[in-house]
């Protein structure tokens, strides 16, 4: 199904820091404490995300006059370590290649 029309701006942060608790809280649906502003926040407060571990902060949120109305916690791995399965000959072969 082909969705036509629609303009949804977004904006992708690297720090939950820049949003207000309260309205981040209010699109979590009932109980769910691992998508909880504090939550994350100290994750990323903590260090457990970051440069040192690996993982990125990149939040896409969407706002409608100035009111954050949908969020998606989201975050990019930067390297392997700490996989189940260690890859680093294809990581490397990967770099190598661009």
């Amino acid at each position: 199904m082909t969705i036509r029309g629609i303009c949804m701006p977004v904006h992708v942060i690297d720090n939950l820091s820049t949003v207000a608790p309260a309205q981040w809280d209010a699109l979590v649906p009932g109980n769910q404490p691992f998508l909880r502003h504090a939550f994350l926040s100290a994750l990323e407060d903590s260090g457990s995300l970051g440069p040192r571990s690996g993982w990125r902060a990149e939040h896409v949120l969407h706002y409608e006059n100035d009111q954050l109305v949908a969020a998606l916690p989201a975050y990019r791995k930067w390297h392997s370590y700490g996989e189940y399965v260690f890859d680093h000959a294809w990581a490397d072969a990967c770099r190598r290649a661009g």
